[in-house]
């Protein structure tokens, strides 16, 4: 699979990157912006300090930025993926790094660009971290990626309720989310703070 060997980027406007993968993702525009919102208001609610509420939300901005390297054929597929396309899928956090890595000023953000779909059990990808050897940052955004995801329509199924998607990560908390995230999460999109495209 080719990658990009170079790219130029104004680092301190990520969301061009977010934007540019939002506009050939199958997500409906602006899965990027949400999670970055959905994150911060987790973070927000952890009182994490300022240097990393800023660094989570850039991080949750660029989370996807991998999927640029992954086919068309495969990003864009309307029905359901066969395991080698899944697996190609699979590569995105990786890739996401390589394309960053190079990038001046981007290296606070490649951990939560890379690990965003560690699994709090271990069967996550693509290094199988267990609990907190996963950053805090990549776990939040994990929980706000999978809301986003499941809450937001596709070709091939329209998006649930937050009410639905809500007990979804709380029935996977301890398994394959963060189990305090997963708390401070479903407080939130249970006090209204956290809403979903498709309510």
């Amino acid at each position: 699979m080719a990658i990009p060997l170079q790219i130029t980027v104004d680092a301190r406007d990520p969301r061009l990157l977010a934007n540019a993968l939002d506009a050939r993702d199958c997500y409906p525009a602006g899965h990027s912006r949400r999670v970055s919102e959905f994150s911060c208001k987790v973070a927000v609610a952890l009182q994490l300090p300022s240097d990393e509420l800023e660094e989570l939300r850039i991080g949750a901005l660029l989370h996807d930025v991998g999927k640029i390297g992954v086919p068309d054929s495969v990003l864009q597929k309307p029905g359901k993926l066969t395991a080698e396309e899944f697996r190609l899928i699979q590569l995105h956090p990786e890739i996401g790094r390589k394309i960053l890595q190079d990038v001046n000023g981007f290296a606070p953000y490649l951990d939560t660009v890379e690990l965003h779909h560690e699994n709090w059990d271990g069967t996550g990808y693509p290094r199988g971290l267990r609990g907190e050897e996963t950053p805090l940052a990549a776990r939040i955004v994990h929980v706000a990626d999978a809301y986003d995801a499941m809450t937001s329509d596709r070709p091939y199924r329209r998006g649930m309720s937050g009410a639905q998607a809500v007990r979804i990560l709380e029935s996977n908390a301890g398994t394959q989310f963060d189990p305090a995230i997963v708390e401070v999460f479903s407080r939130l999109a249970r006090a209204g703070e956290i809403e979903p495209m498709c309510d």
